[in-house]
């Protein structure tokens, strides 16, 4: 790929990454003059319908978000048989190269870039959207320092929750989900496990779990817990350590909620707070806590001194009232304690009940009114959010979700559905008697284009003006995009039409292997002619002049040469305008053919045959 220019702007430099889907690259837009990255879907992949499909929308929806926090994409599209995605490009070390050289790193500049990632992943989870592959080789900067989150849309392209067994989502099986490993859907605590992860190997210098194969690390995910990072890193606070631990849960009603939630508690860290954690500390740790110390009694007064005796104390009387009265006093204090200490239990084992939950019905290919009954009954909400065109499905159908289907949510969450819109229709605009380059300026302002064109003499309409439409009447509705044919005055009839001064240059000669083709259109003047010849005979140069006739501006003009070397090799595509002319001086081997053709219809081929040398024997 270096070297090569993809959409006739950017020029592609070096490789600087890979994974399992794209690779990216460093390269130079000649447009705007500046380095960018761009990343190209492997081929093995643009073949594959439903990756293909999810690129495209996952690229649409990078290309749609905007934060500081969030590596920066600035185009996207196809080249031929290349999907591309073109971003801003930041040399600086990736999160990964940085913990592999200095970790463990200092607590204050791992929480600041936590904060910064927190703040990223919220955003993009307002937009519906799921990381799925938060790990420290996504997390880049900026030279000022700027943590800058990115690919949050190329594993989401991978597929669907079956993906998640397979070794292309287990290549970062270090920072995974334990919901994820085991191929159930994924939300945003899943993102917010895996910065949990991050985090743990910023502190300490190690992943949470590592094994032999992608698949071991990921089983331990799901059924083990890591070491303590206090243990192997003793200068972490138990309040990191609780903020990991809260992160990294197994249990989603446990784990934090949101990357908001989970972004507080970060700030507050960063700023020299101590977490609010009443009841959460471990047997071990309320061990080591320092008690607070008893008043010591007072020294007896020195012999001899007049410190005045105290007074004798007195007993006051007890009543039965008094004693009964004390005794409901003890009993309501116990009570009292007894019920604040188990409520201080359960909001350290259990904070907070989790809401009721319902899982998520699937919705795809149902129309928008069966997919909102559907998820009412489902006690869900449902907001219409990505309306998208695929001309592939029935115009008002569902074409994707999210939350995905079979995802357990809390009862009332919202459902973000994308309403196919299908092709856009527009109306043909009515260009009867506009010029011919007036009437190609409302047809594209209409979202339309140009056809067949169809010259004819008339007395009635001047030259270059439309006579009429010869398909798609106006105020027809049709597809956005659609050709319209349009018939052009040539003007009236002359009395004697005039002969062309290049006839004789244009008699075509005669066609070998009774080959047929269009003769040459009338709106095209071609002369194709044999120069200079090599010492053996058999190079020899031609000489093509192409001159454009007519009234169309927009004129598709190919040459392509046919020798001894066998494949057909292009000599010239471009789009010409009337009056304007062409040179070409084209090189062959042996015998050769030139044809050229005209809005992709041959219209001039002209056969050279070339005798191989005799050889003197007598010599």
């Amino acid at each position: 790929m270096e070297g090569r220019i993809i959409a006739d702007r950017y020029r592609i430099e070096s490789r600087i990454g890979e994974g399992g889907l794209a690779v990216v690259y460093r390269c130079t837009d000649a447009t705007l003059d500046r380095i960018v990255a761009i990343k190209v879907l492997k081929p093995e992949w643009a073949l594959d319908a439903e990756a293909l499909a999810r690129f495209r929308r996952e690229a649409r929806s990078a290309a749609r978000l905007n934060h500081p926090h969030i590596v920066q994409v600035f185009d996207t599209g196809v080249d031929g048989d290349v999907h591309y995605l073109v971003m801003e490009y930041l040399p600086e070390p990736n999160l990964k190269q940085i913990i592999t050289e200095y970790a463990p790193l200092p607590s204050r500049k791992v929480l600041e870039v936590a904060v910064q990632v927190c703040r990223a992943l919220a955003y993009i989870h307002q937009q519906g959207l799921v990381h799925g592959d938060i790990k420290p080789q996504n997390i880049l900067f900026t030279d000022q320092g700027l943590a800058k989150l990115s690919d949050f849309g190329i594993a989401a392209a991978a597929g669907s929750e079956s993906d998640s067994t397979s070794g292309m989502v287990l290549g970062t099986a270090h920072y995974i989900a334990p919901e994820q490993a085991q191929g159930k859907s994924t939300g945003p605590q899943s993102d917010l496990y895996s910065l949990g992860c991050i985090i743990y190997e910023a502190f300490t210098g190690q992943t949470p779990f590592s094994g032999e194969t992608a698949a071991q690390v990921a089983a331990k995910h799901v059924r083990q817990q890591p070491p303590s990072p206090r243990i192997l890193n003793p200068s972490i606070s138990t309040s990191e350590e609780y903020l990991i631990t809260k992160a990294m849960t197994k249990d989603l009603s446990r784990r934090y909620r949101s990357a908001d939630e989970m972004g507080a508690d970060l700030v507050k860290l960063a700023s020299g707070q101590e977490l609010d954690r009443t009841g959460v500390l471990s047997l071990e740790d309320q061990a080591t806590m320092p008690m607070r110390p008893t008043p010591a009694p007072p020294e007896p007064a020195a012999a001899g001194s007049q410190a005045p005796a105290p007074a004798p104390l007195r007993r006051e009387p007890q009543t039965d009232a008094t004693v009964i009265w004390s005794t409901v006093t003890v009993i309501v204090l116990a009570l009292a304690a007894l019920v604040l200490f188990g409520w201080l239990m359960k909001r350290a084992f259990y904070p907070g009940a989790p809401p009721a939950e319902v899982q998520v019905p699937s919705v795809r290919g149902l129309t928008e009114a069966e997919a909102r009954q559907r998820l009412v009954d489902a006690k869900l909400e449902v907001v219409v959010s990505r309306p998208e065109q695929d001309p592939t499905k029935p115009v008002g159908q569902i074409i994707d979700q999210y939350p995905m289907e079979g995802q357990s949510v809390p009862v009332g969450t919202k459902v973000r559905l994308t309403v196919n819109l299908g092709v856009e229709e527009v109306t043909v605009p009515d260009v009867v008697g506009l010029l011919y380059r007036q009437a190609v300026v409302r047809l594209e302002q209409a979202g339309l284009s140009v056809g067949e064109l169809d010259e004819r003499h008339s007395d009635e309409v001047p030259e270059d003006r439309i006579i009429r439409h010869s398909s798609h009447a106006p105020g027809t509705r049709v597809d956005k995009g659609t050709p319209i044919d349009l018939v052009v005055s040539k003007g009236s009839e002359p009395d004697e039409p005039a002969e062309p001064a290049e006839t004789a240059e244009l008699v075509e000669e005669p066609i070998e292997d009774d080959e047929e083709f269009v003769p040459n259109d009338p709106h095209v003047s071609i002369s194709v002619d044999e120069t200079s010849i090599s010492a053996d005979g058999m190079e020899r140069d031609y000489i093509v002049s192409i001159t454009v006739l007519g009234q169309k501006e927009q004129q598709e003009i190919k040459v392509i040469k046919r020798d001894a070397t066998g494949s057909p090799i292009i000599e010239l595509n471009e789009t010409m305008k009337p009056g304007q002319a062409k040179g070409l001086r084209i090189t062959g081997r042996g015998n050769t053919t030139i044809q050229v053709y005209h809005d992709g219809e041959l219209i001039k081929q002209e056969h050279f045959t070339v005798e191989a040398p005799v050889s003197n024997n007598n010599e």
